[in-house]
């Protein structure tokens, strides 16, 4: 498994849900472009983060893939729960970090244990580990961000109000493992941003995870 043929790459894990649920916010964020013209959460996979953007240290991805897969192995599906909307200064999503009024702790455990993994891979000069590491970690679903500006919150909240938003419950079985590039990460690397996955995990009551290699680009 090769990373792409540049220094510009940055990696991360993500919580993969189901159709039906992706089916609903890839409409939003196909709308808010139609509506807004907003392109940055459109430009990825519908996805919650784990393990938000890194830059690895040098040298071949067969040794961090393999400390994922030991990640994933010991990994049974949980229940994820809506819990509302997030709204923030970098932008809106909906919360999937509660379970019965406090953080849904297989989601934490799950995070603590996909960061262990890749910590010893995270370049010493990564731009992102800052942010993702240092802030408390609040699972969600992004809806828009980055690219929406503050005076029109409260138009895109009015109108997301009609939006057949997702609300029940789904099983978080599948996780991805991404390679991402960019020609501007200093600045407004999303207008730029494309992705491949590099690996898939489906994991099973039986705390094993099916796994599936690099499939494409975007």
């Amino acid at each position: 498994m090769r990373t792409s043929a540049t220094s510009g790459s940055r990696f991360a894990v993500y919580l993969i849900p189901p159709y039906h649920v992706a089916r609903r916010v890839a409409e939003v964020h196909r709308l808010l472009l139609k509506q807004f013209g907003f392109i940055a959460a459109g430009r990825f996979q519908v996805h919650a983060t784990i393990k938000g953007f890194f830059k690895k240290v040098q040298g071949p991805l067969e040794p961090l893939v393999l400390r994922l897969d030991r990640a994933f192995a010991a990994q049974c599906p949980f229940t994820v729960h809506f819990c509302g909307l997030r709204i923030n200064e970098v932008g809106i999503g909906l919360d999937i970090s509660k379970l019965e009024g406090g953080l849904n702790p297989s989601m934490m455990a799950l995070r603590q244990r996909v960061v262990e993994a890749v910590r010893p891979f995270i370049a010493p000069d990564c731009d992102f580990s800052d942010k993702d590491l240092s802030t408390p970690f609040r699972a969600h679903i992004t809806l828009a961000f980055r690219d929406i500006p503050r005076p029109l919150y409260q138009d895109v909240l009015a109108y997301l109000a009609e939006a057949p938003l997702p609300s029940e419950p789904f099983t978080a079985d599948t996780f991805h493992f991404l390679e991402f590039l960019s020609r501007d990460w200093p600045a407004d690397w999303h207008r730029t941003l494309t992705w491949r996955l590099l690996k898939a995990w489906r994991v099973s009551e039986r705390g094993d995870a099916a796994t599936t290699a690099q499939t494409g680009t975007a």
